[in-house]
């Protein structure tokens, strides 16, 4: 069983889930970034996730690594372990919206390597990625340690969902309970989303006295994160496999996204009992 734990009140759902009220998230500026790849001819400049990049064929997920490090880690003093009160977004972009209607995306995530370059065409790149991390709530109530979302969850850890992304999005998170029922957890409204910006790194839930928890339930435990740009409806959403990299600073999500076509992301954490 997932809940959403606050200090400050709790509020029962359905099928044992708390939901809490979304404040608004923080804002943020891209920060260019020169970058070269070896054995390649350089085309113009071009301005790729608000990074200028000098050649086109740089391998996607070395550049996207690069840009996840510089996001989402802004400001704090360690990425792999930091101070609680670090963990709070302050007020800015993220904001709670209505949903709309489109398709139910499934977990389409693959260890692969992306086979095609990194390129920016019109100025739209051809691929959009996401950075997850878990940040796990230290034993001393203090502290936050990073994990890369492949390493799912002990029972009764409490954690928060750091994400951010290249493009504008709309970010869900829903749970799946060992029966195999899926159910909104945040938004608690399934008619909702969170909006974000892109390149403003969001931690969910964003009051700082509240967490995510999972209790000592037998059975396997998921959540599913959903983030989608706002324009991927129907057949405009990109249906090409997402690939998946794991570092000590998280996971990132890259997805190639054709012209025309919209990113769609979703991604599956497990619970492990032990």
């Amino acid at each position: 069983m997932i809940s959403i734990s606050s200090l400050a009140w709790r509020r029962p759902l359905a099928a044992g889930m708390l939901a809490m009220l979304l404040l608004p998230s923080i804002s943020g500026a891209d920060i260019p970034q020169d970058t070269a790849a070896q054995g390649a001819e350089a085309p113009q400049p071009k301005f790729v996730w608000g990074i200028l990049i000098k050649f086109a064929a740089t391998k996607a997920f070395e550049m996207f690594s690069e840009w996840a490090v510089k996001n989402m880690f802004q400001n704090l003093a360690s990425p792999l372990m930091f101070a609680r009160g670090a963990a709070v977004s302050p007020p800015g972009a993220g904001v709670i919206g209505f949903a709309q209607k489109g398709i139910d995306i499934t977990p389409n995530i693959t260890d692969s390597a992306p086979s095609a370059p990194l390129l920016a065409d019109n100025g739209r790149e051809n691929y959009q990625g996401a950075h997850l991390a878990l940040l796990i709530l230290q034993p001393d109530g203090q502290t936050y340690k990073v994990r890369p979302i492949s390493e799912g969850f002990k029972s009764g850890e409490k954690f928060r969902l750091r994400l951010g992304a290249t493009f504008d999005g709309e970010l869900s998170v829903d749970n799946i309970d060992p029966q195999g029922k899926r159910g909104r957890l945040y938004p608690p409204d399934d008619s909702q989303v969170v909006k974000i910006r892109s390149a403003v790194p969001v931690i969910l839930p964003l009051d700082k006295d509240s967490y995510f928890e999972f209790d000592n339930v037998a059975g396997e435990e998921q959540l599913v994160i959903t983030l989608r740009e706002p324009r991927a409806q129907g057949q405009a959403a990109a249906q090409a496999p997402v690939h998946r990299q794991e570092s000590a600073t998280g996971t990132g999500l890259l997805q190639e996204v054709a012209a025309g076509k919209y990113a769609a992301i979703a991604e599956s954490i497990a619970l492990k009992h032990q």
